[in-house]
């Protein structure tokens, strides 16, 4: 590590185990800066970015120490090895100076709430708040952060201020305190700190926060948002919190199931990770089919279009799990993508049987963001697909109720999907010959109306009729791959059932030649 000694402002270098006492300096960069080689130059004292060096050491030695940490000269830049060593090792360095120097340049002095801890707007609109890097140059210091403003005098401390910086940062207080450990907020909270800052080189919005997640890995300049997705996929490998997928956003449209920039997790301040499960996950794996992992998945609409359940809630709303929309991409409940992702949904799981939510292992694709372009079909993908609405009516009589079953047999779908919905429609009421709505509802390929009535609690999915059938039969004879698909993610339907002729569904679907059922 090199330190500037403050007093004859020459550069020393110290190995690790020798390292003095030290402060250092957290700042936005100006136009012109002192690097490393304008200190062993001549004429350094006439450049530009000098006196901010100058201030900075002169604040130090008056305060005791003898030695000063400044990015823009004690590194050199020069060297690809020696600054990706620096960035990785720089949380630690601010984490372990004793005092740390904010100079927020823009902020003019005002002797009047000089310590008061009353500041006015150009305080919380200075851009050191809104910078990248300076995120974990306020969160790591153990020592006190001292906030200077243009003319180097105090402002007031971390502590003093740390009201005013929590609701401008949206940092929690415990955490600028050093009263909550940082590794207990979820994924999802500190990525939303960093949700609006800005960094002048896209990759650095990803290194800026390797600190924060307690990340190391290699600087690869040149390869834009895929920085971001290494930072995630390195935080999958430590830390178990599906939050990291609890993110939304306008402009990601790649099907992938991370997101490719902080600024998808803007509403995520909120978002702790929680699961209400008995069981454990496996852990997931990353390779050139894409994510690998299990959670619980509920179909919801046509196209393979379903719901991926995290565990992860809102503060406060601990009974409604996150959930984000999947798209089964072959029907097999194999390979995924996410969609759209301007929306994730909050889940009472109560009011769904468990069957509707088992858990699956799948894989979700990461596509190439540098080959990725989205097409309007995907942009728009289900964009107006939304969970059922509960369907509020009056009681049925029983000649009325009775009437459900023709309704669906005769192929009346927009009616039969109403009183599918409706609470007191006998949805197991069976005709002469033992076949139930939902049997016809999948004869006739009715997807509506065939999710709807998987989604009451009283049905039986696997009825059979006088003939030994069943509705995935019907609907495998006739070729319906989504009724196939649906009925199968229940876990509530036998594949391999034999009828009274002794023929399977998939039987059925190859005397019927529809082969593609077999690949569901």
């Amino acid at each position: 590590m090199r330190l500037l000694n403050t007093a004859n402002f020459e550069i020393q270098e110290f190995r690790d185990d020798r390292i003095p006492r030290y402060a250092i300096l957290s700042h936005t960069w100006d136009e012109v800066e002192i690097t490393f080689q304008d200190m062993n130059g001549a004429a350094v004292t006439e450049k530009k970015g000098y006196k901010k060096v100058e201030k900075c050491c002169s604040m130090a030695r008056d305060r005791g120490h003898d030695y000063v940490w400044i990015d823009t000269c004690c590194i050199d830049k020069t060297s690809s090895a020696e600054l990706s060593e620096a960035i990785n090792s720089m949380y630690r360095w601010y984490q372990e100076a004793e005092v740390c120097y904010a100079y927020l340049a823009d902020v003019l002095h005002d002797p009047g709430h000089r310590l008061s801890g009353l500041r006015g707007p150009e305080f919380s609109q200075s851009k050191w708040f809104r910078r990248g890097w300076t995120l974990q140059e306020l969160i790591a210091p153990l020592g006190e952060v001292i906030f200077l403003d243009k003319e180097w005098k105090e402002m007031g401390t971390k502590s003093t201020l740390q009201d005013t910086v929590s609701s401008i940062t949206g940092i929690p207080v415990d955490i600028l305190t050093g009263n909550k450990d940082l590794e207990s907020v979820s994924v999802a909270q500190r990525m939303s700190w960093a949700a609006e800052r800005e960094t002048t080189k896209t990759e650095d919005r990803a290194y800026s926060l390797m600190g924060i997640f307690g990340i190391n890995m290699p600087m690869i300049y040149g390869e834009g948002k895929r920085a971001f997705i290494r930072l995630q996929e390195e935080i999958m490998k430590v830390l178990d919190d599906q939050s990291i997928f609890a993110w939304k956003s306008e402009e990601e449209n790649h099907g992938g199931l991370l997101a490719t920039s902080p600024g998808a997790f803007k509403e995520s301040a909120n978002i702790i990770s929680f699961n209400p499960f008995i069981t454990s996950n496996s852990p997931l794996t990353i390779s050139n089919r894409g994510i690998h992992l299990e959670l619980r998945f509920m179909g919801i609409g046509r196209n393979g279009l379903g719901l991926a359940i995290l565990h992860c809630a809102e503060i406060g709303k601990e009974d409604q799990l996150i959930a984000i929309y999947l798209r089964d991409l072959s029907l097999t409940m194999e390979l995924f993508e996410r969609v759209r992702c301007q929306d994730f949904e909050q889940l009472n799981l109560s009011n769904f049987r468990q069957s509707l939510y088992p858990m699956r292992g799948i894989y979700i694709r990461q596509r190439r963001l540098a080959s990725f372009r989205a097409s309007k079909e995907e942009t728009n993908l289900h964009s107006n697909s939304k969970l059922p609405d509960r369907i509020q009516t009056t009681q049925m009589d029983a000649a009325e109720r009775a009437s459900s079953l023709p309704t669906a047999q005769e192929g009346h779908n927009e009616t039969a999907n109403v009183r599918s919905a409706r609470s007191d429609v006998e949805t197991n009421f069976e005709a002469e010959n033992g076949r139930t709505s939902l049997s016809h509802a999948a004869e006739r390929g009715h997807y509506d109306e065939v999710e709807l009535l998987l989604a009451r609690s009283d049905i039986q999915a696997d009825s059979r009729d006088k003939y030994g059938r069943t509705p995935l039969s019907y609907a495998a004879g006739c070729g319906h791959v989504e009724v196939v698909w649906l009925l199968l993610q229940t876990g509530k339907v036998d594949a391999a059932s034999n009828d009274g002729e002794g023929r399977t569904p998939l039987l059925h679907a190859v005397v019927g030649g529809y082969e593609e059922v077999g690949r569901t």
